[in-house]
């Protein structure tokens, strides 16, 4: 797993400008290994468009994986800013290379979204948010998928943290700049320039962990971060794809894998969203792929699954009830869900457009 390398970040500090001083610095949104995403007011823009925009700024690393093929979210958000309707997914508005003092950086403009799902979950005291809230998230991000889907893209990293709350306005922004002042931590010195160490600020949302039933009919969240992405029937760019904790069967054995690896990965994000616990806690493999790299590794000559009884702690129907968290009557529903993503199988799981007619979310968006 590669580790941040701050040296490797493009160097700024709140004021400075991009792209012919076209996109001026305000603060930081968030980051990671590789890139940092900055809050950027639009000082050339016409009649119409947003003030406020997403750079997001990639390191030297993962701007030299992108010019290698390893890393491709720029064809990605090119190929989606294609399409002429884009629902939950990111809107490439501009790209761009900025030089600094230690090499590249490739820096991809796009919309302003807020904070992810996985903080808000975090907030809650039982790690979960309400099944209602749950339901239209899930609708929402299969919506996503599925155009992701047809476009020959599969996401690999579907997960709470990168489901980003949506609809956020130009007034809002001015409201949090003015309410919230530039937060740092210190000082870095590079090349004799020193610069701040900014704290991540995203932009706050109108929800709560316990919104209420109503005002979750409002939602809107944006499926992102494309950097592990991968095209569908084409060869892995990546050695590693997804967490270790939520690789699906068919990334664990080395086998050929498609689409419904995203599927996968729903079923985690419905358990973790619902109950505030990970799947894999709850259940384990129970069929078998007959094509793998791996198969030997994990199965015995009869084709059982080794250490079997180390694996099942009790139905997920059991498991879910243990949380104490879901009412009874969602209990047996919300399994089903869960377990349609988690065939071993890929080709047994669901579409992403099949999904969306699950009769556990017949009632996502009603009142």
């Amino acid at each position: 797993m590669a580790t941040r390398v701050i040296a490797d970040f493009l160097p700024v500090r709140p004021g400075i400008t991009l792209l012919n001083h076209r996109f001026r610095i305000i603060r930081k949104l968030g980051g990671g290994v590789f890139s940092d995403t900055w809050l950027v007011e639009d000082e050339k823009r016409t009649d119409g468009d947003s003030r406020y925009l997403a750079a997001k700024i990639l390191n030297r690393d993962g701007t030299r994986r992108h010019d290698n093929g390893e890393m491709q979210e720029l064809a990605f958000m090119k190929k989606i800013a294609d399409c002429e309707d884009i629902d939950a997914l990111p809107i490439l508005r501009h790209d761009f290379v900025v030089t600094g003092p230690r090499g590249k950086h490739l820096c991809l403009v796009m919309d302003t979204l807020g904070s992810d799902v996985g903080s808000l979950r975090r907030q809650s005291p039982s790690k979960s948010l309400p099944l209602y809230f749950v339901k239209n998230i899930i609708l929402l991000v299969l919506e996503g998928l599925e155009q992701l889907h047809s476009l020959g893209i599969i996401h690999t990293d579907i997960k709470p943290d990168n489901i980003l709350f949506d609809d956020i306005t130009d007034e809002q922004i001015e409201q949090e700049l003015s309410r919230q002042s530039l937060i740092t931590d210190g000082e870095h010195e590079l090349d004799g320039e020193t610069y701040p160490i900014c704290v991540s600020q995203p932009i706050p949302h109108k929800f709560s962990w316990n919104t209420s039933r109503h005002d979750a009919e409002l939602l809107n969240v944006g499926l992102v971060d494309l950097g592990q992405a991968q095209w569908v029937g084409k060869q892995p760019t990546v050695d590693e794809i997804s967490a270790p904790s939520l690789r699906a069967p068919e990334i664990i054995l080395q086998s050929s894998f498609g689409p419904k690896l995203d599927i996968w990965s729903i079923g985690h994000l419905s358990s973790s969203l619902d109950a505030g616990c990970s799947t894999q806690k709850m259940v384990g493999m129970i069929e078998i792929l007959q094509h793998a790299y791996k198969r030997d590794q994990y199965f015995n000559k009869n084709g059982t699954l080794r250490r079997i009884g180390d694996i099942f702690p009790g139905s997920l129907v059991s498991a879910l009830e243990n949380y104490k968290i879901l009412d009874k009557d969602d209990l047996q529903p919300t399994a089903d869900f869960i377990a349609s993503c988690l065939r071993l199988d890929p080709l047994k799981r669901p579409s992403a457009k099949e999904l969306q007619l699950a009769p556990w979310l017949k009632d996502a968006f009603t009142c």
